[in-house]
């Protein structure tokens, strides 16, 4: 399967992500994004490496699309999804340590009450939604 059907296929299958969720995690258009789901925009190396770092494909397993071997073997759409979760939860992790007030504020957020917590995390996409436009 060539390298763009695979990187879709992925997209959908194994993350379980809208093209909204991609382009956010890209940094591109939804129209770039498409072009290269159809194939229709060479994917750059530099490209290739923001695919991989957004949806957290493992080395072994992109060389494995690159070169359009069977990419079933290694690892289970489960363990590919497991993957990109500990990679996400890794970069938050280092985001939080690197900000040592994000930090303060989670702290002082995990000893307030159930309702604040979900009141804030209610709150929080939408001031995201602000800063990305």
């Amino acid at each position: 399967m060539s390298v763009h059907k695979e990187l879709k296929r992925y997209r959908e299958e194994v993350l379980g992500i809208s093209q909204d969720e991609a382009i956010k995690r890209l940094h591109m258009t939804q129209a770039a994004l498409s072009n290269y789901e159809h194939g229709k925009r060479q994917i750059s190396i530099e490209t290739l490496q923001q695919f991989q770092r957004a949806y957290a494909i493992p080395q072994d397993h992109l060389m494995r699309i690159l070169f359009g071997e069977d990419t079933g073997k290694e690892y289970s759409a489960m363990m590919l999804r497991e993957h990109s979760r500990d990679s996400e939860l890794h970069r938050i992790l280092e985001m939080i340590e690197n900000n040592e007030s994000l930090y303060k504020f989670l702290i002082s957020l995990s000893h307030s009450n159930e309702k604040i917590q979900r009141d804030v995390s209610t709150f929080l996409p939408h001031i995201l939604k602000l800063v990305h436009r």
